[in-house]
């Protein structure tokens, strides 16, 4: 789920409105999520710098260097 949550706040910190959706139960199985990503172009600086900040501290906490960071990063 901590990597679902770092997916979904990267897309929000470069523009898309993120929503996030299970298909099964996560009683079941915790794999089954969904984020659904539309680009949104009004998106406010605060929401994308919150984003951006919150992913950072919990990837600086937890020594996590994902991928995907590191791509929308360069």
């Amino acid at each position: 789920m901590a990597t679902d949550a770092i997916r979904a706040n990267l897309l929000t910190a470069v523009g898309y409105k993120t929503q996030m959706l299970e298909f099964v139960d996560l009683a079941h199985t915790p794999k089954n999520l969904l984020i659904r990503a539309v680009k949104k172009h009004a998106l406010s600086n605060v929401q994308r710098e919150q984003s951006g900040r919150m992913v950072r501290e919990f990837l600086e906490e937890f020594g996590l260097k994902p991928t995907l960071y590191r791509l929308l990063d360069e």
